[in-house]
């Protein structure tokens, strides 16, 4: 579970993320923000399943973004933290949509329940449901993987922050971006010791994107538990037996 806590005060935000991570459920994720704007934001890179906000805060307040954030559909779950335990508040709460409406200082057994209500309503997801996103950043990659992809500039050519991309790898394929790409040049790699008879090691490491022929060699290994070199030997002397 994805969760974003708004709050414009950094000595309560500290405050609300230490009890929340500490009974939240298991496996959820936790991002946080300063005022409502910067909510909106991180909403923007990291979609989160529920965002538990302040509702008194400069310039925007957590009204305004939630209905802002609904708009864009950013995030559709919502918890109302305040201090004001007044009627019109919570009537314009309700009418918000809020999941919940909590007075603080908030009870950590209190929210500990809500949290793990709200999981289990989740809609489950499996590794083959890819979201727009993850289709968007492996589509790039299968095109440019063998040039000089990283981290940033997937970011950048994506729009995204480089924590969502990597916990969205995560969630979605099971591995870091690191060990996919990899993974996928290995992959490449393999077909062309197979066929490019003619082509060197060290040509075929720079055709997958790895210009240094031992770094090349090393991450080969890592994932084949052979050399390049050995690799290329073994499928001839299979093919001179067959």
């Amino acid at each position: 579970m994805r969760l974003l806590i708004v709050d414009d005060e950094p000595l309560i935000l500290n405050g609300l993320v230490k009890v929340v991570r500490k009974v939240a459920p298991e496996g959820t994720e936790i991002r946080e923000a300063l005022n409502a704007y910067e909510g909106l934001k991180v909403m923007q890179q990291y979609m989160p399943d529920v965002t538990i906000t302040d509702i008194n805060m400069p310039e925007m307040s957590g009204f305004e973004m939630m209905e802002e954030a609904k708009a864009q559909e950013l995030c559709n779950r919502f918890i109302v933290l305040t201090g004001y335990d007044e009627f019109e508040y919570v009537r314009t709460a309700l009418r918000a949509g809020v999941v919940d409406y909590i007075l603080k200082p908030i009870d950590q057994a209190e929210i500990g329940i809500l949290l793990e209500r709200i999981k289990q309503e989740l809609p489950a997801s499996t590794d083959a449901d890819y979201t727009s996103h993850a289709n968007r950043i492996l589509t790039y990659m299968q095109v440019h993987f063998r040039k000089d992809l990283s981290l940033d500039h997937l970011s950048e050519m994506m729009d995204l922050h480089p924590n969502y991309i990597c916990s969205l790898f995560k969630k979605e394929t099971g591995e870091t971006f690191i060990n996919y790409l990899n993974a996928m040049r290995i992959r490449e790699a393999k077909n062309l010791l197979e066929n490019e008879h003619d082509a060197s090691v060290s040509a075929i490491g720079k055709m997958v994107g790895y210009d240094n022929k031992h770094y090349f060699t090393k991450v080969f290994k890592r994932y084949t538990g052979t050399t390049p070199g050995a690799y290329r030997k073994s499928v001839l002397e299979e093919e001179c037996n067959s």
